[in-house]
């Protein structure tokens, strides 16, 4: 009996056996953050008329960037941005992949150094 060892039929057998041996599938998901995440905890403990600025600045750190309203009255941003990125494959057959983006930006208003309210929108 002869075997035909030609390259296409050694390429054939090849695939045709790593496609049933199942190993070839993979996937994955990686979740990236940027800016700063205000949470609910943090939230809490902030109290309208009473929290200072400077108390705000240290808890968080420094905004992502800040706009004077007046003179005496300025709105601080704090953006957070949380990127997931899915993807799979299945070997010289299909790859995808998809990513999705969450984004929040809460504000915190300032007057005389101190914070008089504060709301998330995202």
């Amino acid at each position: 009996m002869k075997i035909n060892t030609t390259p296409l039929a050694c390429l054939a057998l090849t695939g045709t056996v790593a496609l049933a041996s199942g190993c070839l599938v993979m996937k994955g998901q990686e979740t990236s953050e940027s800016g700063v995440k205000v949470t609910q905890s943090t939230l809490t403990q902030i109290k309208p008329s009473e929290t200072t600025e400077a108390w705000l600045v240290a808890a968080l750190g420094e905004p992502t960037s800040k706009r004077d309203v007046d003179e005496q009255t300025h709105i601080l941003f704090y953006d957070h941005t949380a990127t997931t990125e899915k993807g799979g494959t299945v070997f010289l057959l299909f790859a995808g992949g998809e990513s999705r983006q969450e984004k929040s930006t809460t504000y915190f208003e300032v007057k005389n150094s101190v914070v008089t309210r504060y709301w998330t929108e995202g």
